[in-house]
């Protein structure tokens, strides 16, 4: 007879568990991690993706430059965080979904470049599309974010 509770007691705890690691489970799925950009990874990406007449005119540390100011202007809109933040703030808020003007931001580095006498505006333009390709891969962007109308 003992036999028979330990059996009903095991089944019972067993059950509890699988419904309590389903239930984590299924909360987890429906969050999103929070996308890490790591600057040298992205340089070599984007120096990696541009074309051969765009790398005969910048070096790396032009391509640098360029992500630097791209990275300045989602800090300006409020769409980055400093390394650690923690996931309860209000920046990288499960659920919440910022949209990002890829003209407005291609424009504001663009315009940057000329006052900074960095690289060509068509240059400019080649290496933020490339970055967009990064911050798709690492999770930043939604994959069904439209690309550049340039």
């Amino acid at each position: 007879m003992i036999w028979l509770f330990a059996a009903v007691g095991l089944a019972a705890v067993v059950a509890i568990a699988f419904v309590s690691v389903g239930i984590a489970v299924g909360g987890m799925e429906a969050e999103t991690a929070p996308a890490v950009y790591r600057y040298s990874d992205a340089v070599e990406f984007v120096a990696d993706r541009l074309p051969d007449e765009v790398t005969a005119r910048i070096s790396h540390s032009d391509v640098g430059r360029v992500l630097r100011w791209h990275l300045d202007w989602f800090a300006e809109v409020g769409l980055a965080t400093d390394h650690g933040a923690e996931l309860g703030d209000p920046a990288v808020a499960v659920g919440e979904v910022a949209v990002v003007d890829t003209d407005a931001a291609c424009d504001a580095v663009v315009a940057r470049s000329l006052r900074e006498s960095g690289p060509d505006p068509v240059d400019v333009v080649c290496i933020l599309e490339a970055q967009l390709v990064y911050l798709s891969q690492i999770g930043a962007l939604s994959a069904g974010a439209p690309p550049p109308d340039r």
